[in-house]
């Protein structure tokens, strides 16, 4: 029984420990990714057609929605690693449904 509930405490470290590592190595060429779209979108370099202007605005967009759960994998590591603290708040589920 100690065995097993130390080898289940082993995984979950490990677990843990490739959560962050992987998440910290996707961030990096992800905040490249997002950064030179925002040049992009900002046509400081030279004017996009409507075409470009979409796809770069889509390229954005979707690398910023990774980068966001990017962060909340890191956020639930640091949790279950008893890293971080949880404030409970109450919320209307109603508009958390209409939002979604």
């Amino acid at each position: 029984m100690l065995n097993a509930k130390l080898a289940a405490e082993d995984a979950s470290r490990a677990k843990s420990e490739f959560l962050t590592n992987i998440s910290h190595e996707l961030r990096a060429p992800l905040n490249s990714i997002i950064g030179f779209s925002e040049v992009l979108c900002s046509e400081n370099i030279g004017t996009l057609n409507e075409t470009q202007k979409r796809y770069v605005s889509n390229v954005n967009r979707s690398g910023k929605h990774l980068l966001e759960l990017i962060n909340d994998l890191l956020d639930l590591s640091k949790v279950e690693a008893g890293k971080m603290e949880l404030n409970p708040q109450k919320f209307a589920v109603h508009d958390v449904i209409n939002e979604i």
